[in-house]
């Protein structure tokens, strides 16, 4: 071994790449080193996941900085330069400039809030409560804002994702129940991307739905491609996906004329219609997502921080200011193309009332409903926004996937092999849907985001649990009494949302 080192010590491919591990070590041995009481939690680590006594000796301590750096390397595949952006921290005020730095994971995140299943979310909100809910399509994005900054928080602070905490914090049988359910939201919410993005494709060309499930499957592969060129390319193709998105509805919103007087009191005046009350609480469980919990506390570790002793508290407060404010503008962005999206439809099926033509509300049916009130080239808009954030949206799921799976069983994936065996998964319950009949697809989806909602209530609690944990985020982190008790009441109202519209979407009286 010493002699190839030797060889090799010449080669000046060979030197950066060395040169770049030893500086991702050193940041993490940084972290470590300035939390104590945190290494010892690591360290002391039972198989089941509990603590043990905190008087170790010198190999577990080594051992212990030797799986903590294979924990965080999973955060990002590729340890090269253009995985990873380099943020110099300067103890000065607010620069947009180095902003522009930190956008990108909250991108990301907002795919999630737009995929066809929340599409189909919002045509359905158009048509059962016209504007009236867009006050709580709000406030859910609020909610959210405040939860993925947690996540965010999580990632930023302590160097290690979500799963990977989960992993380490609790039972392994618990911990397998986490990643089960975590695994099933993704492979739910990878049914409903890859059928809207069929759908996309079969108004564009007029293939069959299940062709386009096939295709879409397959060109996911694409996605291996885009992550090589790096992380600063993979954003800003995503963010140009969701431009895409924006742009197709707010022109659409603009040509339809919606009443704005009834908009700004949609947005306004909270008030729930009869009979929308499950629609109501549906609202929120399609925004708040449990694959994104994961996925931001892992995006983030594409920041390489100052972790040194005596700038690495500075540089990590500076980082959570930032990423609030990014995540802020991210799934704000996200609201207003929800917002066009429910404008739009209530406009059209309100002149198609006026009209007395009946229509269908659902994913598949909303370009012919455009294609009648705006004419033909309506619909090819449509399915442009539609494929664009499908495509994007099965690509985050992908990546969601790597990242809980090498977090709760401490093993690298490939993309490739993550992308083969998500498709694997998903592609059959999509190709039967799509072969049955798309009638079938609104009862998918009904039944997927009772899934979701079930899986976020297990996530939310960890996430907030391990805000509160002194050795995890260290005492300068952890939540003070006023954050607990926020926390506390956050998860008792996002569980108590979550069980209503699980009990209201399932008949629990049995049959006479």
């Amino acid at each position: 071994m010493w002699e190839s080192l030797s060889m090799s010590e010449h080669d000046p491919g060979e030197q950066r790449r060395r040169q770049q591990q030893t500086e991702f070590a050193e940041s993490v041995t940084g972290t470590i080193e300035a939390t104590p009481n945190r290494r010892a939690e690591y360290v002391e680590l039972d198989t089941m996941g509990s603590p043990r006594s905190s008087d170790g000796s010198a190999n577990k301590r080594r051992l212990s900085l030797e799986q903590t750096l294979d924990d965080a390397a999973t955060a990002v595949e590729d340890t090269a330069s253009n995985q990873h952006v380099k943020i110099e921290y300067d103890a000065g005020g607010f620069s947009l400039k180095k902003l522009l730095r930190f956008v990108g994971p909250g991108i990301l995140v907002s795919q999630a809030l737009l995929d066809p299943g929340n599409i189909e979310s919002d045509i359905s909100q158009a048509d059962t409560s016209g504007y009236k809910l867009l006050w709580l399509l709000l406030l859910a994005h609020i909610l959210c804002i405040f939860v993925q900054s947690l996540a965010a928080r999580l990632g930023v602070v302590t160097g290690r994702h979500l799963a990977q905490h989960i992993r380490q914090q609790y039972p392994r049988p618990l911990a397998t129940v986490f990643w089960l359910l975590t695994e099933l939201a993704i492979i739910g919410a990878d049914i409903q991307e890859v059928i809207g993005t069929a759908t996309a494709l079969h108004i564009l060309t007029g293939i069959p739905i299940w062709a386009g499930v096939v295709i879409t499957a397959v060109d996911s592969f694409l996605f291996l491609y885009v992550q090589r060129l790096g992380v600063r390319v993979t954003e800003l193709v995503f963010g140009l996906m969701v431009t895409t998105l924006a742009v197709c509805f707010w022109v659409e919103m603009v040509l339809i004329k919606p009443d704005a007087r009834e908009v700004i009191k949609g947005m306004v005046i909270p008030r729930i219609p009869q009979g929308s009350a499950v629609q109501a609480v549906g609202i929120v469980g399609c925004v708040l997502m449990p694959h994104n919990l994961f996925l931001h506390s892992a995006l983030v570790g594409s920041r390489k921080l100052d972790r040194r002793e005596e700038t690495r508290e500075g540089a990590i407060r500076e980082a959570m200011r930032y990423f609030r404010i990014e995540t802020a503008v991210s799934l704000v962005y996200a609201y207003l193309i929800n917002m066009a999206v429910v404008v739009v439809f209530c406009k059209a099926f309100e002149l198609m009332r006026a009209e007395g033509i009946a229509y269908v509300a659902s994913l598949a049916e909303g370009a012919n409903v455009l294609s009648h009130v705006l004419g033909n080239g309506s619909k090819y808009v449509y399915a442009v926004g539609l494929l664009a954030i499908g495509q994007s949206t099965t690509m985050t799921g992908t990546l969601s996937g790597q990242y809980v799976t090498e977090g709760f069983w401490n093993m690298p994936v490939k993309p490739w092999q993550r992308v083969l065996i998500t498709r694997s998964i998903s592609l059959v319950p999509a190709l039967i849907v799509a072969l049955t009949a798309a009638a079938h697809i609104d009862l998918l989806s009904e039944i997927i985001n009772v899934l979701q909602a079930i899986v976020l209530s297990f996530t939310i609690i960890p996430l907030l649990k391990l805000q509160d944990h002194a050795e995890v985020m260290g005492p300068e982190f952890a939540f003070g009494r006023v954050a607990r008790m926020s926390a506390a009441f956050l998860t008792l109202a996002i569980v108590t949302l979550n069980a209503y519209m699980v009990a209201s979407v399932i008949p629990l009286d049995s049959p006479s």
